[in-house]
């Protein structure tokens, strides 16, 4: 496989995704009057089942960067590690501004 196809399918992919979940919790909790925000939930719904994707994909490539004995740069591990944080984080902005 082409070396920036797999990059972009290992960590830029999930950063779309994460970027979309952040564009979305910001639209729904500063934009959209609260009555209105509980039949949105089923979009949510779908983009975190998406986030739960990311946060499998970025821990398993995570792993697999921690046990490579190869001394390369560390932007990458910490790029997938940011990945997996950052669904978590949203979950949590969304059940406190609740």
């Amino acid at each position: 496989m082409n070396q920036q196809l797999k990059r972009f399918i290992v960590y830029y992919l999930p950063l779309i995704a994460n970027l979309s979940l952040v564009a979305y919790l910001v639209w729904q909790l500063g934009l959209v009057p609260y009555h209105q925000r509980h039949g949105e939930f089923r979009m949510f719904s779908i983009l975190y089942a998406v986030g739960g994707l990311v946060v499998g994909s970025s821990g398993i490539t995570s792993f697999f960067l921690v046990t490579a004995n190869e001394k390369g740069p560390r932007r990458w591990l910490i790029f997938a590690l940011v990945n997996t944080i950052v669904p978590t984080l949203l979950l949590l902005v969304l059940l406190q501004a609740r």
